[in-house]
């Protein structure tokens, strides 16, 4: 053991030296904090499911550390995981954002995190296949009426977290102006769909044609 000591004891002692020198050194260095922001990563999601909730895509980090070190530091830097293998489907849960999921280079503290909890639920991806109903504004002009709506197409489908696909029994167009109408239209149409966490898997708009006809004495 003494040996083992003693085996170049003058490198060893110029490294502890240059530590000191370096601990010293960090030690007069003025201290600072910043905030940087940098995006929630969730890991271990599985395959098929959906993650959603009041979330936030972003969260600030508060750092503190070396002025001369801050300065330095970007978001590419800074990183902030949830590990999701342990949610349980379909129930809400709150999870903390605290300092000890945040990666953030050595020799800066992690003060904390903003937002510092989310609110997250993990569920099944489901498909569907709706209606699409045709929305109309106003009245064709005097004399006149709307004798027919057709749609193209009539149909749509639809995905999303399970429970909240099947609270969509239709989907509704843009409004559509009747006003001063006397004859026979087709508009083109975005489909308005309520839910922000449903999709529309294919079309994004719809051809809505319209009949108008004289209304009969």
């Amino acid at each position: 053991m003494k040996d083992l000591l003693l085996h170049n004891w003058h490198l060893k002692l110029i490294s502890l030296a240059l530590a000191a020198v370096l601990w010293a050194q960090v030690a007069r260095t003025p201290t600072s904090e910043t905030g940087v922001s940098v995006p929630l990563e969730y890991q271990n999601i599985p395959p098929r499911t959906e993650v959603y909730g009041d979330t936030a895509n972003r969260a600030e980090v508060r750092l503190r550390g070396p002025s001369s070190l801050l300065r330095s530091i970007s978001g590419q830097d800074v990183s902030l995981s949830i590990d999701m293998h342990t949610m349980a489907m379909g129930q809400e849960k709150i999870l903390p954002l605290t300092p000890d999921l945040v990666h953030a280079p050595f020799g800066v503290e992690v003060v904390r995190v903003n937002p510092a909890r989310v609110h997250l639920t993990v569920e099944p991806t489901a498909q569907r296949t709706v209606r699409v109903v045709p929305i109309t504004t106003g009245l064709p002009k005097a004399g006149f009426e709307a004798e027919k709506t057709t749609v193209t197409p009539e149909t749509v489908d639809i995905e999303g977290p399970e429970s909240h696909v099947r609270a969509v029994n239709a989907i509704s167009t843009t409004p559509i102006r009747l006003k001063d109408r006397s004859a026979t239209f087709t508009e083109t149409v975005d489909l308005d769909i309520q839910d922000p966490v449903v999709r529309i898997l294919k079309a994004t708009s719809v051809k809505v044609g319209i009949k108008i006809g004289q209304i009969k004495p």
